[in-house]
Order: structure tokens, then sequence, then C-alpha cells
């Protein structure tokens, strides 16, 4: 008895022109903005963490390119 919702959306379109498929259609591409949105703003706020941590001071004894100890 019950509908998923891309067999109910494929039904509308078929039967009947129903706005309600836009407006699921514009949630849907919504969330999946926002999703991505996310992502890339925990990307970039993690990106900048790890710069940090690689900082002039957290590199006591570490070689750079030369061959000297720093």
């Amino acid at each position: 008895d019950t509908v998923t919702l891309p067999v109910q959306v494929y039904n509308s379109l078929t039967f009947e022109i129903d706005p309600s498929v836009t407006a699921v259609s514009a949630l849907l591409t919504a969330f999946a903005i926002l999703a991505l949105g996310l992502v890339a703003l925990v990307r970039w706020l993690g990106s900048g963490r790890q710069d940090s941590l690689l900082s002039v001071e957290n590199t006591v004894g570490v070689a750079n390119p030369g061959g000297e100890a720093v």
C-alpha cells in the first residue's frame, strides 16, 4: 500500500500535472545544494587547521630542502 517517492512522481507526471512534483523537485535540489555546500565548508575549515599543524613552531628538528635541520 506504500508508494515510494520516485513512483509517486512518475505517476503524477504520467496521469496528471500536479504542482507538488515541482515542489518536491525544488526541495530535493535545495537539499543536494546544501549538502554539497556543507561538505565544501567542512573541507575548507579543515584545510585551514592542517596548515596550522605545519607552522614553524611545530617543525622543530625537521630538515628543510637544503638538508639542514630547522
